[in-house]
Order: C-alpha cells, then structure tokens, then sequence
C-alpha cells in the first residue's frame, strides 16, 4: 500500500523502502514518531534515524506499508 496521508502511518508501523535502485530496494524500517509534517523512523540497515516529511515525494512516492 503506498503511502499517501499521514494518517496511514503510526508510532511502531512497519514500512518500505524501494526505489527500483540496487540497495535500495525492499529497505524496511519502524516508525518511531509521527507528527503533523512527517514521522521519524529507523531503518534496519542504518544506525541513525531518518526524519521524513509527508510532503516530500522523494521519499513518499517510495514508501509502502508492510501488512
């Protein structure tokens, strides 16, 4: 399911990451936070935390929830 609306997305959800480019497909991460412009997550293949905003499709147009 892509991600579209925050509303979608809450603390503890599991997502992915897949843009079609080696190593970055099928990158999974948690939500850690989520606040009105975007959600803080962390991916398993990286020690710090990534905050995302809602707005950006560079990141949005990526994103799936995994169910």
């Amino acid at each position: 399911m892509k991600l579209r609306i925050q509303d979608q997305v809450r603390k503890g959800s599991r997502i992915s990451y897949d843009d079609g480019r080696p190593g970055h497909q099928g990158v999974e991460a948690t939500v850690l936070a989520v606040d009105a412009r975007g959600m803080t997550v962390q991916f398993e293949d990286r020690a710090d935390t990534t905050h995302i905003l809602f707005s950006d499709p560079q990141w949005m147009d990526f994103l799936c929830i995994i169910e």
